[in-house]
């Protein structure tokens, strides 16, 4: 089937691509995973602090839409992250989907995948950084991401000259990262849930790329002092961008991620709280295999402490689709 070059993607402005903003706004920010606890709490929707059944907290798969739910009881002041890992039994392409983070304590949800299961279906403590070790678990994809300006909020990826989506593969496995910080003067269940529509095949697949180099593990901004980072990474693969941002923690000043030779700027941002992700909807962003991608990050640290990744990073992130669909990369 082919597909009109500029038309491919102009479906894309009208998603807005919220899922990628999110995802790189949250990314790294949990806590370490300690604490355990069963699931429970409000399900999709929820029916009230503690009020619903465990469950509403249970997955769910009706062969057109996935139900993925992860939660567990908090004492006041608590802080938990907890993962509901979740196998494919089959190919699934994801059309849309709707997240929650329940009525009690839901910061902020991620959802990955892993090609292959890092562990055993079900609940547990997991640490978001652990999560997004490529060199531990090999290459992983964020798909989507919660936080209180989507919850609820239905993502519909354009169907229109064809059906976008997203692919899972058969065997891999989903993780659904929920967050939760209870404020509160009472335990609670907490409870965050994400719906996945599958009905429809994706022609088009979309690909998130993270943008994570390794020797960024290593990096410190000094105490009272300031740091600039540059990270060459090498394309492998032709690809279209559809849309990059980016991720700093507090005390990042700026971020750039820049194709080159071209000196083509994908993204740049002075913001590291609210990142608005740039969409490349109209003139085609293409990478073509012996491009590199320059990320850089300035960071201050106006602290008494030394500040180290995870508790400060430069990521970038980029959803994708292969110029190997018919007009999607334009010569």
């Amino acid at each position: 089937m082919g597909l009109a070059g500029p038309r491919y993607l102009q479906g894309m402005r009208s998603l807005r691509v919220p899922a990628l903003a999110v995802s790189l706004l949250v990314a790294g920010c949990g806590d370490d995973g300690s604490g355990a606890g069963a699931p429970g709490g409000s399900g999709a929707g929820g029916t009230g602090a503690g009020g619903a059944s465990a469950q509403a907290c249970e997955p769910s798969f009706d062969g057109e839409t996935l139900h993925l739910a992860v939660g567990g009881e908090l004492e006041p002041g608590q802080e938990r992250t907890l993962c509901r890992r979740w196998t494919a039994p089959e190919d699934l392409s994801i059309t849309s989907f709707v997240g929650t983070l329940g009525p009690a304590a839901g910061h902020h949800a991620l959802l990955l995948v892993h090609p292959t299961p890092s562990g055993p279906d079900g609940v547990s403590p997991c640490s978001e950084a652990e999560l997004m070790d490529a060199v531990e678990v090999g290459e992983f994809q964020m798909l989507a991401g919660v936080s209180y300006e989507s919850d609820g909020v239905p993502i519909e990826f354009p169907s229109s000259p064809v059906q976008i989506g997203l692919r899972v593969p058969k065997g891999a496995q989903l993780i659904y990262d929920a967050h939760f910080i209870h404020a509160g003067a009472e335990p609670t269940s907490a409870c965050a849930s994400i719906d996945l529509v599958t009905g429809k095949p994706v022609v088009a697949a979309l690909q998130f790329r993270t943008l994570l180099p390794e020797e960024q593990y290593t990096m410190v901004v000094p105490a009272n002092g300031d740091l600039d980072v540059s990270y060459e990474i090498p394309v492998d693969g032709d690809v279209r961008v559809a849309a990059a941002s980016t991720h700093m923690h507090e005390g990042g000043k700026s971020a750039s991620l820049v194709v080159e030779p071209s000196g083509f700027v994908l993204h740049e941002t002075d913001q590291w709280a609210e990142p608005e992700p740039t969409l490349h909807g109209g003139t085609p962003a293409i990478l073509r295999t012996g491009d590199t991608l320059r990320l850089s990050c300035s960071f201050e640290n106006t602290s008494s402490s030394d500040v180290r990744f995870p508790q400060q990073m430069c990521v970038g992130g980029m959803y994708v689709l292969s110029c190997g669909l018919p007009g999607a990369c334009p010569q």
